[in-house]
């Protein structure tokens, strides 16, 4: 027979087994238990990648860029504080140089269609132009968006977009939207490494010149084999050109040398072009209330009661961002700008004024008092209750369903039609996970239970096994000690 003690460490090390695995299980309850992320506004009029991006960059002329000045460095295709070395057939249009490095190798059979400068005063000279220009570029902080990791696939407006470690293009394209706007200037600060990866293009639309696109890498850059780079390239150590890879624009290197293999480098022209002002002047909203709007894909926003973009001839679609108090008239439409600035009048009138009607869209399945919002015509609303809504005039309005962590929303996105009176859509949210109503977001476990519920019957099944263990202990301790045989 086990001794006294024996049996009460036997007891106290099952209930300390017991008490480890249901700590275990209680510790991914409460992990279930987190609260779910705020849900990202989305404009439906994007396309999903470059939503984020393109919400957090103003359109307005505050926020516009200036072309960064490169001086003697304009006229550079390739040039290195180190050096340049080629190997195949590299057809440069512009000039080459390096300094104080004086090592040039590969051309031919490289060729170039200007000046070779090594290590003299016009290599020193466009070094110098070269650093005050980087300086320039990465001293910048207007208006500025935060991008990170890898931007392929989406598309970004003019502006000022800055990483804080490395970028890169690889899952996709990066397209760069000009918005009807030659002259817009794009400027991206990068605080380590700039990498494309093999085939990937930044392509550019609506005006954007790659004269006026500028990439300020606080390291390197290596552009990947047959891919193809927009913009100047001011690299504070190397640049490496991956076969086949073309640069419609400059590789510039502070620093380190620019490695060259049958590549083609091509120094921008810059075509200087008119622009003219659209302005969109609003009626019937409170002083100070926020309002947005989107011309040519680019959108804004503004507290006054003036929203200007800045673009060239042309005819651009517009949408007025929808707003759960306020319908606007018209809310959508074209705008044609032909050699004037353009004024466009914006009517809002309040729910309940004759001829607005509300979109009411109410959820099922999340968790009470978790965050969900609802873009609609390019403006988004959230709530911690189970609907959003938003007033329209008679229309087709379409809308997109912010994502919320550990859910999947049906529908996601779609067109809701208001013909003369309110109208309605259910959001069905359901498990990303597949484990119960609430998932990942909290809301569930087995067969349906609620994680909390787990949770107590943990805390309870432990209070039960430790007062067992407790009352085992008492008993055997006062029972008498056995009389020993005579």
């Amino acid at each position: 027979m086990r001794s006294e003690s024996t049996n009460a460490r036997y007891t106290a090390t099952i209930a300390l087994s017991v008490l480890v695995v249901i700590v275990i299980l209680m510790a991914g309850a409460l992990a279930a238990l987190t609260p779910v992320s705020r849900a990202t506004f989305e404009n439906p009029n994007v396309s999903t990648a470059a939503r984020p991006l393109l919400q957090s960059g103003p359109a307005s002329a505050a926020c516009g860029e200036v072309p960064v000045p490169l001086g003697s460095a304009s006229t550079y295709a390739v040039l290195s504080g180190a050096g340049v070395t080629n190997t195949g057939q590299t057809v440069l249009t512009g000039d080459i140089g390096a300094g104080p490095g004086s090592s040039v190798t590969g051309f031919p059979p490289g060729t170039y269609t200007g000046t070779e400068n090594i290590a003299n005063t016009a290599s020193a000279g466009a070094e110098a132009s070269l650093t005050t220009a980087y300086n320039n570029a990465s001293g910048r902080s207007n208006c500025a968006v935060t991008v990170a990791g890898n931007i392929g696939g989406q598309t970004l407006t003019p502006g000022l977009y800055r990483s804080t470690s490395s970028l890169a293009i690889s899952s996709g394209d990066l397209t760069l939207n000009g918005g009807g706007n030659p002259n817009g200037v794009f400027v991206f600060q990068i605080a380590s490494a700039l990498t494309t990866t093999s085939g990937r293009a930044v392509l550019l639309t609506n005006g954007a010149q790659a004269g006026n696109v500028y990439w300020s890498i606080g390291s390197s850059a290596t552009l990947g084999t047959t891919s193809t780079m927009k913009g100047t390239l001011m690299a504070y150590a190397s640049i490496t050109l991956a076969t086949g890879a073309h640069l419609d624009g400059r590789a510039l290197a502070r620093t380190g040398d620019v490695t060259l293999a049958s590549n083609t480098v091509v120094v921008p022209v810059v075509t200087s072009v008119s622009t003219y002002s659209v302005n969109f002047t609003e009626t019937g909203l409170p002083a100070a209330t926020s309002w947005s709007a989107t011309l040519g894909g680019v959108p804004g926003s503004s507290t006054t009661t003036t929203l200007g973009f800045t673009v060239a001839n042309g005819s651009f679609d517009f949408q007025i961002g929808a707003m759960a108090t306020f319908a606007a008239t018209p809310s959508s439409g074209l705008v044609t700008v032909n050699g004037a600035n353009v004024e466009k009048a914006i009517a809002f009138a309040a729910a309940g004024t004759a001829g607005v009607y509300t979109v009411t869209f109410t959820e099922s399945g999340l968790v009470p008092g978790t965050t969900w919002s609802v873009a609609m015509d390019g403006g988004a609303v959230s709530s911690t209750a189970v609907t959003v809504a938003f007033v329209a005039a008679s229309g087709t309005h379409a809308y997109t369903v912010g994502g919320v962590s550990g859910y999947n929303a049906t529908p996601s996105s779609g067109n809701e039609t208001v013909n003369g009176a309110n109208a309605g859509q259910s959001v069905s949210f359901s498990s990303a996970n597949g484990t119960g109503p609430g998932g990942g977001g909290g809301g569930g476990g087995p067969a349906g239970f609620p994680s909390w519920g787990w949770l107590l019957v943990g805390v309870a099944i432990v209070a039960a096994l430790l007062g067992g263990a407790a009352l085992v202990l008492r008993r055997r301790g006062k029972q008498p000690s056995p009389t020993p045989p005579a």
